[in-house]
């Protein structure tokens, strides 16, 4: 229930983001001096982020084998899961490429490169990591739709959420000048989905 609130939380935190020294994502350099100017932030952020991230797949985890053991959807879970993990995986590793840019302690000019390539790759592993995570909360949703026990509605609307989310994430990634509106976009999307997982985890720790 709160692993993503924490996540969400530093997810807007991080430097060169939304609110803390903004910068179009897009623009590289813009976003790498954002994140060494606000070194300290953009250190716990990196750090933090992994551990929400992986606190949250354990509740995915115990959500999916409730979806399992008990009723419909239990294929369409495991498929689910098997793509949510994989997107983690892929944002840890983002995650990680941004301590290592924040932490260079190359000569400048060595380092202006060094932080762009890194950067560039963390774009990289960015999109499909966020297509990867659109794409099995879109599974997850559809499955808990089909259950008597879920509030059916409210798994579609994350359902419809996914699908906004992996064509911003893809559209993002194809158009530069589209991906700092995508990645607002997506960070909207990520909100409701954080809406329903909490729900979802008040209604999974009630019946338990």
């Amino acid at each position: 229930m709160f692993a993503p609130v924490v996540t969400l939380i530093f997810y807007f935190l991080q430097p060169g983001g939304s609110f803390i020294d903004a910068a179009d994502p897009a623009d590289g350099a813009a976003t790498i001096a954002a994140m060494v100017s606000n070194a300290g932030l953009g250190k716990v952020v990196s750090i933090v982020i992994p551990i929400g991230l992986l606190v949250f797949l354990s509740g995915i985890l115990v959500l999916q084998e409730n979806v399992r053991s008990n009723g419909n959807g239990g294929a369409l879970s495991r498929i689910a899961v098997l793509f949510i993990l994989v997107g983690i995986i892929g944002w840890v590793v983002s995650a990680g490429a941004s301590l290592a840019i924040i932490g260079s302690t190359l000569p400048t000019e060595q380092a202006v490169v060094f932080n762009a390539s890194l950067y560039s790759a963390t774009l990289g592993i960015g999109t499909v990591a966020g297509v990867l995570w659109g794409i099995g909360t879109l599974a997850l949703a559809l499955a808990i739709s089909t259950r008597e026990d879920s509030n059916k509605i409210a798994a579609l609307v994350a359902a419809v959420a996914a699908v906004v989310a992996i064509v911003g994430t893809i559209i993002g990634g194809l158009d530069t000048a589209q991906l700092e509106l995508m990645t607002q976009i997506t960070g909207i999307i990520f909100v409701v989905h954080v809406v329903w997982f909490f729900m979802l985890g008040r209604s999974l720790s009630q019946s338990e």
